[in-house]
């Protein structure tokens, strides 16, 4: 093999160095143009060059630099294998891929995106190994290129199994795939360095060493803290508390939540302080209580200083774990490069560098983050205005009761054009006309839903879930959502969402919903259903086995138990002529159902045989005091129900969807009526069927007949 020459390793080194920038640099800058809600902490690089995502072609370019970046290096790095340089060439070739086959949008998924990442990834990590030569540089020599290889694989393979554990996924595979750019710069610059370039006297690279190490090991001390955050606990909140690698939040504390976000800024220096906190099921139970006040929801000052103490301690714990980690991988990469044991002064220079990192850092925080030194506070969102508005919740029923008004004269409307232009096949005689709504949220609107039931002939309401927000029975006895369904004069028929329970096995909320004399439980235990007849349609469903505070992950997954468990219980069942759940995943290719219905998404949709209810209540009192946020779940959307209306064929013949917005507000705007002809949604025709309007009794249930159905059994009742 002919000896590298410095032109070749000038070339590695700038391209190298190139891959590293505009990998780290785009995800940063593309990252400081997201609106607020873009979470680099959970969110993936993928996301800024998503297809929806504003200022995408940041990342996009990134990327499709960085790959051009790596074939470059491919070509220049001097004393490599051809097998490496090939490998490394289409790991840059698949970089560019993955900006060319964006995912469709921040929250979905794309499998050819993932194959292209997927390849990028293992193909970074195995280049040094199928690269290495005993007669190359230090860096791809056997011993050094194929413990790196080893490594970075392990990191590769830890980026699934990640997930699986709940690690933020952002954090996780920035951490990855920076140490994957990284190594061909490592490569490079090592190859320039035993070419015999050298920075100034040895005492000079000593220090220079250290020093750029001691930089090494805070950052990875951050990064530390990121991967695994601590946790701070009082009575009614918990926050998980992480370090910030954004200059921009140096001598910042930073409280970013749904309702609204704490900014407390400090005089000093420091890395800035993000903490998330989350409300516990208790505080719900203050909710209910009369004369509540901001004050008393807020922990004391012995309490407060407890959990900061304890945050403090396991931030710096976190820290110096992830500082030392970073010497000890350099003396490693110095052990395998020299192929001896590190001498003295090497140890005591990593242990320099890691003190010094862990001191400076733990001292300028220290420092900074007193109240002397504080110098400004803001809150945004609902988190100012709840302090003005003390009696929300109770004002939101008072609110409606006078807009009712407005939606009568809109429903006449309506109904009146309908009969005017809908076709003809869509004026048979009716069977039942069905309530659709889903998501209120704590919104006591049930004023507006007796003014619809009663101009709209309605004979059954169907609730889809997420009656609350935190999953508590306090907090409906607080918002009075129970006595509005027991004022609703026909059969509310529920399943509960991902908002109505505070664990896997938590049955409070559905334990008082079944206490409401006219409200029916589609899944009232684990194991048990309910068939609803009522006028000849058959109705069933089933819970969302998701609750408050789970990890909002996978959620598709989670439903498919829960589906299985349905259709194997209703195998021997006829065919259900509307089938109810929360989720939309949930519905999805559920055998004999002809009609499905789902919430969840706060917007109305059509699929299919698959109706999507949007928000009846906007998505809850809250939400309309924050600002509209891609992927989070209780943002407002325009308030929104459906009615369907089934036929005496018993079959789907039209659904009338109606949108309209600030009501909680108390100034109603309507969006649009529209009329969908149900054979479109119903396509299964049964001639011997024949369905007919059910009979109102003393009670709303008098109306309906119930079955219960189990695993293989059927009992009346």
């Amino acid at each position: 093999m002919a000896a590298p020459t410095s032109g070749h390793v000038r070339g590695a080194l700038a391209t190298a160095t190139t891959a590293a920038l505009a990998l780290i640099g785009g995800w940063t800058w593309a990252a400081m143009q997201q609106p607020d809600g873009y979470d680099a902490v959970r969110e993936s690089i993928s996301a800024l060059a998503a297809s929806e995502t504003p200022h995408r072609w940041i990342m996009t370019v990134a990327l499709v630099v960085t790959g051009l970046a790596h074939v470059g290096s491919a070509i220049l790095l001097p004393g490599m294998r051809r097998t490496g340089r090939w490998v490394l060439a289409a790991a840059g070739l698949a970089t560019i891929a993955v900006a060319l086959l964006p995912l469709p949008s921040r929250s979905d998924g794309s499998l050819a995106h993932v194959v292209a990442a997927s390849m990028s990834f293992v193909l970074l990590a195995a280049w040094p190994w199928l690269g290495a030569d005993p007669r190359a540089t230090p860096l791809l020599r056997p011993p050094a290129a194929r413990s790196a290889s080893v490594v970075l694989l392990v990191l590769v393979a830890s980026l699934p199994l990640g997930v699986r554990a709940g690690m933020p996924f952002g954090a996780h595979e920035r951490v990855v795939a920076a140490l994957l750019a990284l190594w061909p710069l490592a490569t490079a610059a090592t190859a320039w360095w035993a070419l015999g370039h050298r920075v100034g006297g040895r005492r000079a690279r000593a220090l220079l060493t250290v020093g750029v190490l001691t930089l090494a090991c805070a950052t990875g001390g951050v990064a530390a803290t990121r991967l695994a955050p601590a946790t701070a606990e009082t009575t009614h909140y918990s926050a998980q508390v992480q370090l910030s690698m954004d200059p921009r939040d140096s001598t910042r504390i930073l409280a970013r939540t749904l309702f609204g976000d704490i900014d407390v800024g400090f005089t000093g220096l420091a890395p800035g302080i993000e903490a998330t906190p989350q409300v516990k099921a208790s505080i719900a139970d203050l909710l209910s209580r009369p004369g509540i006040t901001v004050s008393s929801l807020q922990p004391g000052p012995l309490e407060l200083n407890a959990a900061i103490v304890t945050a403090a301690r396991d931030v710096g714990i976190r820290f110096a774990l992830g500082a030392l980690l970073v010497a000890a991988l350099w003396l490693l990469v110095r052990t395998l490069v020299r192929r001896r044991r590190p001498g003295r002064w090497a140890l005591v220079g990593a242990t320099a560098a890691w003190a010094v990192a862990c001191a400076a850092t733990g001292l300028g925080m220290w420092q900074t983050y007193q109240p002397a030194r504080q110098l400004e506070f803001t809150s945004t969102g609902v988190l100012g205005t709840v302090q003005r508005n003390q009696s929300l919740l109770s004002d939101v029923e008072a609110r409606t009761a006078q807009v009712s008004p407005y939606l009568r004269n809109l429903i006449a409307l309506s109904s009146a054009l309908q009969d005017k232009y809908s076709p003809t096949e869509l004026a048979q005689p009716t069977a039942l006309r069905v309530l659709l709504v889903s998501d209120l949220h704590a919104g006591n609107q049930y004023a507006l839903m007796r003014t619809i039931v009663e101009e709209e002939d309605i004979d059954l309401v169907v609730d889809t879930g997420d009656l609350v927000n935190f999953g508590t029975v306090a907090e409906g006895n607080a918002s009075g959502m129970f006595a509005g369904i027991a004022s609703v004069p026909v059969p509310y028929v529920f399943v509960r969402g991902n908002h109505d329970a505070t664990s896997a096995t938590d049955r409070a909320i559905l334990d008082r919903m079944a206490s409401i004399p006219n409200v029916v439980l589609l899944q009232p235990a684990d194991e048990t259903y309910t068939v609803v007849e009522a006028g000849g349609i058959r109705i069933g469903g089933f819970n969302d086995p998701r609750w408050f505070g789970d990890d909002g992950k996978r959620s598709k997954d989670k439903q498919q138990p829960a589906k299985r468990a349905f259709v194997a219980a209703f195998e021997q069942e006829a065919p259900l002529d509307l089938l109810v759940s929360h989720e939309p995943w949930a519905v999805q290719d559920v055998p004999r159902a002809d009609v499905a219905v789902n919430g969840h998404m706060h917007t109305p949709d059509l699929e299919g045989n698959r109706i999507q209810a949007g928000t009846f209540t906007g998505g809850g009192p809250l939400t309309h005091f924050v600002g509209e946020e891609d992927g989070e779940e209780l943002v407002g959307q325009p308030s929104a129900f459906d009615v369907l209306s089934f036929g005496e064929e018993c079959r789907l013949t039209s659904v009338t969807r109606y949108r309209f917005r600030n009501v909680i507000e108390g100034r109603p705007a309507y969006d649009d009526v529209s009329l969908v002809n149900g054979s479109r949604i119903d396509t299964v025709t049964d001639p011997e069927r024949t369905c007919s309007r059910p009979e109102r009794g003393a009670t709303p249930l008098d109306s309906l007949t119930l079955r219960e159905v189990r695993a293989q059994s059927v009992t009346a009742e």
